[in-house]
């Protein structure tokens, strides 16, 4: 496994290969490695030729300062769950490296960066497709690995891939649960025993709509007071201060991301809440 921490390294060593005929599979991570991480990987290494890594926690998306402070850094035991997995190439570049002082430029997204997410989050969605728009001109030409979890940002990405022209395979990867139906995601990490019982309100509340949606109902309003209700639900025996706070339960357009007037093609159902002081999302699609 060959570890570079230069951008410019990084992409002559992508360059190389693909002149050797090799293809690339490109996974964009901010560390903190769990079995969805795993699945990316893995998905990478059937398809491609070569898995490249990257490992970064990217300042721009982070609204919250103290968030940013606080997101898991493991990046020893990352680096060994790499290794495990035969990748090929880590790139874990510094922050001055990614984005040179002063940071003069960044992209913007339109009108899917400001809702859901976007709302709760001012400016997130600039920083993601800015950094994630550098590690692709720095790959160049592959295959990249998302996952569903992170489906607004998977959409986003995606259209910015058409609009701008790159030569980039986008590659959806559906969501790693844990035995509870917990969505699995790096910062689980930050939360203890309580809080994670906690957590599994949001599965529960997707899961309880799905099958209200396959048994019949096509009513918005109903669905999504449905995931509200249970995501809203005292669990018993947890702190108050640890049950979860609804941010939104909503249903989407699978494509457009838009709220449909009734349920009569394949929505998404989204959610976030916020338990403790750690923001939690998770969606199913239907």
């Amino acid at each position: 496994m060959n570890r570079i921490f230069s951008p410019e390294e990084f992409q002559a060593e992508c360059e190389n290969l693909r002149l050797q005929g090799k293809t690339i599979g490109l996974v964009p991570t901010m560390g903190a490695l769990h079995d969805g991480h795993r699945q990316l990987i893995k998905m990478a290494r059937d398809q491609c030729n070569i898995v490249a890594v990257s490992i970064f926690v990217n300042e721009l998306q982070f609204d919250n300062p103290v968030d940013l402070e606080k997101y898991p850094r493991i990046i020893d035991k990352d680096l060994e769950i790499t290794s495990s997995l035969g990748v090929d190439l880590v790139f874990t570049p510094e922050p001055d490296d990614m984005h040179p002082r002063p940071i003069l430029f960044h992209l913007e997204v339109d009108h899917l960066g400001d809702i859901l997410e976007g709302a709760s989050r001012p400016g997130h969605f600039a920083g993601v497709v800015t950094v994630v728009a550098k590690l692709f001109t720095l790959a160049g030409r592959c295959r990249a690995y998302f996952g569903e979890k992170d489906f607004q940002q998977l959409a986003i990405i995606s259209r910015m891939v058409e609009e701008m022209h790159f030569p980039i395979e986008i590659v959806p990867v559906p969501i790693v649960r844990d035995a509870s139906g917990l969505a699995l995601s790096s910062r689980n990490l930050r939360l203890n025993s309580e809080q994670l019982k906690s957590a599994r309100s949001l599965s529960r509340a997707l899961f309880a709509a799905s099958d209200a949606i396959r048994g019949g109902e096509k009513d918005v309003m109903k669905i999504e007071d449905l995931m509200a209700r249970e995501l809203g639900r005292e669990i018993n025996g947890i702190a108050k201060s640890n049950q979860p706070v609804l941010d939104y339960a909503l249903v989407v357009d699978s494509h457009t991301l838009a709220e449909p007037e009734q349920i009569d093609g394949p929505v998404r159902l989204v959610v976030a809440a916020r338990v403790g002081d750690v923001r939690l999302i998770d969606n199913i699609g239907v």
